[in-house]
């Protein structure tokens, strides 16, 4: 008997890892450090730079921002996907201090969103996808193990110097964190630029 095992409708999700030297990685973790005390009266939750929502125009952030959009482009070339330009939308830096957690979100109006590791521990939480197929949790057996294939989550750990890249739409979040020390991240969106789609078949768009 012959088989065949055909995973269909896969969700891409890319991992990089070692994405930039570690000097660029200090210097934005100083910078953030900095920054989070400016308005830390203003923190009703996990510190985000709500007040710069464009780090990649400063240039302690110039290099992280070439290296999401160069690997966001090599994201949409393994796909084989057709377009004018990418553009970096947002990018903003986070910090999860021991106790708190990031609910589930996505990420609107973009469609690759990418979030890159400055520091982390071996405990720090890892960031969860959420299975963006409500219906196959209509009926769930249990595993015999547990996997990527069989299950409604999946989760990457928070590797410092580690770049993950993922749909805008699929949902994610972070849970919370048990860990004796802060993780700092650095998220962003990119969204493609110019002609979307094929006007022959009448579902297209310029943007």
């Amino acid at each position: 008997m012959k088989l065949e095992i055909t995973r269909l409708f896969p969700t891409s999700i890319f991992i990089f890892d070692d994405v930039l030297e570690n000097e660029y990685i200090d210097s934005m973790v100083s910078d953030i450090k900095l920054s989070s005390k400016l308005n830390e009266e203003k923190r009703t939750s996990n510190w985000q730079s709500y007040k710069t929502p464009k780090l990649y125009e400063n240039k302690k952030y110039a290099e992280l921002g070439k290296a999401a959009l160069s690997l966001s482009k090599k994201y949409m070339d393994e796909l084989l996907y057709e377009y004018d330009e990418l553009t970096l939308t947002d990018m903003w830096s986070n910090i999860l201090k021991p106790g708190e957690t990031h609910a589930p979100h996505t990420h609107s109006n973009n469609f690759i969103s990418g979030v890159f590791y400055l520091q982390s521990s071996d405990d720090s939480p890892a960031i969860q996808f959420l299975d963006p197929r409500g219906q196959t949790s209509v009926f769930t057996p249990k595993q015999k193990e547990y996997t990527m294939y069989n299950s409604g989550r999946y989760f990457f750990p928070a590797n410092r110097n580690r770049m993950i890249l993922f749909p805008s739409w699929l949902q994610h979040y972070v849970p919370v964190n048990t860990s004796n020390d802060n993780r700092i991240s650095i998220a962003f969106n990119v969204m493609l630029k110019g002609l979307i789609g094929n006007p022959e078949s009448f579902q297209s768009s310029e943007v």
